[in-house]
């Protein structure tokens, strides 16, 4: 009998392990039967309807992602534990908001037209609000922005016409003592750039207005940058120096328009698809190594 009740353990406990793995790493839901994907889904949350357009996202605390949508001057506190908005914070009237950034308790948002929101003691009883027009406007279409404590500057990517050349999208940064934007790019993705040329492909590289940058995050594990693009979904990474260093094709079916990116301090990645083409998301992604 003894031996009987041991080993119905040890069954429930290998089917344990293999339905744990079906879960994370076959589940169709979480991962399609797509060939030669460069990542693995972990784990899903399906926004409620306030953050159907969920356009950026900034990663606040264990279990909790700051975000915003394109219409409302509101942050949304999201708790992944939860599945619930915990917190919202009225920062300003109806607008185009694109990105968002956390430096300490400030946070900042930008809008697509270049106009940068900064919100200070953001999750206080109060806060205090200030507004700086950098030089960008519509026709840049400013959806990107993150924090670079370690240079004390916000990074932020022209997603269509970069202000000073047709051949590349320049990475520029917002000097948070100064409050000024330097015209000069930190960084230069060369629309040209070998890494963008299809497979079996005789072109060069990718072709003028190639690459639409809808988000950007620097990991903290290795400084690292990724660039996300929702228009033709795609995640490319540069190393710190700006070289571009890997570039991820993601399909459709898990990722229709992938807007917001963030990273956790163990290096976690998270992806917000907006819901324009189904149901709004935040997804936990694991890329492949070689």
């Amino acid at each position: 009998m003894k031996e009987n009740v041991i080993a119905f353990f040890i069954i429930i406990g290998v089917l344990g392990v293999v339905g744990a793995l079906w879960y994370f790493y076959e589940n169709p839901a979480l991962n399609p039967r797509l060939d030669e994907t460069s990542y693995i889904i972990i784990q899903k949350w399906d926004m409620p309807p306030e953050l159907e357009e969920i356009s950026g996202i900034a990663y606040i605390s264990k279990n909790k992602i700051a975000c915003v949508q394109d219409e409302d001057g509101i942050i949304f506190i999201y708790n992944l534990a939860t599945e619930l908005v915990d917190k919202t914070i009225d920062f300003a009237k109806a607008g185009d908001y694109e990105a968002l950034a956390i430096v300490d308790s400030t946070a900042y948002v930008m809008n697509s037209n270049g106009l940068l929101h900064k919100i200070q003691n953001f999750m206080g009883p109060s806060f205090n609000g200030e507004q700086f027009q950098t030089p960008f406007s519509g026709k840049n279409n400013m959806e990107s922005l993150t924090a670079d404590t370690i240079n004390n500057r916000l990074l932020m990517a022209v997603k269509d016409k970069d202000p000073n050349s047709d051949s590349y999208k320049g990475i520029y940064g917002f000097d948070l003592d100064s409050k000024e934007v330097l015209m000069d790019p930190i960084f230069k993705i060369q629309l040209n750039d070998p890494i963008f040329k299809l497979p079996n492909s005789d072109d060069d590289g990718g072709s003028k207005d190639a690459f639409y940058p809808s988000d950007i995050a620097i990991n903290p594990l290795d400084g690292n940058i990724y660039v996300l693009e929702g228009k033709n979904p795609r995640l490319l990474i540069l190393d710190p120096q700006g070289k571009a260093i890997g570039l991820h094709v993601l399909h459709k079916e898990s990722f229709p328009q992938p807007e917001g990116i963030t990273f956790a301090p163990d290096g976690t990645l998270y992806i917000a698809n907006e819901g324009k083409k189904g149901m709004a998301n935040i997804l936990e992604v694991e890329l492949k190594t070689d």
